[in-house]
């Protein structure tokens, strides 16, 4: 098991060190100071063998005892903060709450996987069976103990990347999907490129140390922003416990996730844990609380565990969705030429939220942007968007809808630029008073003084 660097022989000055960094962010997070006092002490007198494991659990349980203590309007301590990076951002609007060196590139450990699993969902089918390569056993680290040519299915193979963190099954899905390292190294980063990730160079699929394969804190938390969206996804990264099913060794089924949150915090339900030497303990996450999801990345942390539950905790005690337009409201209208009416209103697909400040208003201002339409419009087709901006430049974008269906144009009515209906309404009156007129003419030939006995029967 693979433990903190330096954790054992700690020199009393890098204990009272790692003492008041975690103090500070211990009280960042809600927990009083004498209790912090008492746990951090117990820690450090704690056997080396032990040390980890009960600085960990002090830090998950204490904050839970003490929910009205966390902190209302502060945003977290930098210098308490273990990791060297961090980011959180709300998912639905990708609105980035708090940050701290969020964009310098580190090294990203198996959060790499995150991608890879993705990608490995976006270009495969659920039963597609995936071969392992005959060099399999090259890999190394964490495994699932793959053998050459053993066949497993793409939803079994997602289960062991994204629970057991198996470096061979990212091996076997990358030459699969992409046909060799370099090949699949591309299309991640050409993935990451689509989202938004301007610090982010992949080399491999599985994030084992390389010099020229590294990512950010905040491309970090896009990745997992857009994988969380995926439902197949999604139910991989919450589930910690799995049984696989496989061709060849019988013996090594069951795959348990690294994320031991997902067990001390009802409320997590993903990302991705990593760690390598040079790359410390990284961690993607991803928690819901009241129907609002936060996304969190952090990276080079020594108490990863301590650092999400403090941001999270942070960040609902903060922060909540705003409704600023509501679904079917009107968006704009978009002018079509050669179909049956001059133009096509835009209403908006979904509602609108934001994510401010509680107690603080919505500073977001819409302008609708249209799409060039093609005849025929269907009725929900997209045919624009609404832009929403504030004066910090962050940006939203709404899909606005068509609210009615527009068709092609017949030739006439291209030229007199009227509609079928119109000539069919209008035809029809015609007729209605030519018959109308008709009969006048003969109820005055017989004329009405006429009695109906003198009229002479046919």
């Amino acid at each position: 098991m693979l433990r903190h660097c330096g954790e054992d022989g700690l020199s009393l000055a890098a204990m009272l060190k790692r003492m008041r960094h975690s103090l500070l962010f211990a009280q960042s997070s809600g927990l009083r100071l004498g209790s912090a006092v008492v746990a951090l002490t117990l820690v450090s007198l704690a056997p080396a063998g032990q040390r980890h494991r009960k600085h960990r659990t002090e830090a998950l349980v204490a904050p839970k005892e003490k929910k009205s203590e966390e902190p209302k309007a502060l945003m977290p301590n930098p210098e308490a903060l273990n990791a060297k990076t961090a980011v959180i951002i709300d998912a639905d609007t990708g609105r980035v709450l708090w940050s701290k060196d969020a964009l310098k590139p580190m090294y990203p450990a198996s959060t790499t996987k995150v991608m890879t699993g993705l990608l490995l969902i976006e270009h495969c089918t659920p039963n597609e069976v995936i071969t392992a390569p005959k060099d399999i056993k090259n890999v190394g680290e964490a495994s699932m103990h793959l053998q050459p040519s053993e066949r497993v299915s793409m939803r079994n193979l997602l289960w062991a990347i994204m629970l057991r963190s198996a470096n061979d099954g990212c091996y076997a899905a990358a030459m699969h999907v992409g046909g060799s390292i370099p090949s699949f190294a591309k299309m991640m980063n050409d993935r990451a490129a689509q989202l938004g990730c301007k610090n982010t160079h992949f080399a491999n699929a599985n994030g084992l140390h390389d010099k020229n394969h590294w990512t950010c804190a905040y491309d970090l938390a896009l990745m997992g922003r857009e994988a969380m969206k995926n439902p197949l996804f999604a139910e991989t990264v919450r589930t910690f416990k799995y049984k696989i099913a496989r061709e060849l060794n019988q013996k090594d089924l069951w795959m348990v996730n690294h994320n031991k949150l997902l067990k001390n915090d009802p409320t997590t339900d993903g990302i991705k844990t990593g760690y390598t030497v040079p790359a410390g303990h990284t961690f993607v996450g991803s928690a819901t609380r009241n129907g609002q999801r936060i996304i969190t990345a952090l990276m080079k942390s020594d108490h990863w565990q301590l650092d999400q539950e403090a941001m999270l905790n942070w960040a609902y005690a903060n922060f909540d969705h705003k409704t600023i337009a509501h679904k079917g409201d009107a968006a704009g209208e978009v002018a079509i030429d050669g179909g049956t009416a001059p133009s096509v209103k835009a209403v908006l697909q979904a509602d609108v939220l934001d994510c401010v400040q509680k107690g603080t208003a919505s500073g977001l201002k819409g302008s609708f942007q249209p799409a060039k339409l093609e005849l025929p419009v269907k009725e929900g087709q997209v045919v624009g968007n609404m832009m929403y901006t504030d004066s910090t430049g962050f940006t939203l974008r709404v899909p606005a809808i068509a609210a009615t269906s527009v068709d092609r144009a017949t030739p006439l009515a291209r030229v007199t630029g009227r509609s079928p209906s119109f000539y069919i309404v209008g035809s029809s009156l015609g007729l209605g008073l030519i018959w109308y007129r008709s009969r006048s003419r003969r109820s005055r030939y017989y004329g009405k003084s006429t009695p109906k006995s003198k009229l002479t029967p046919f």
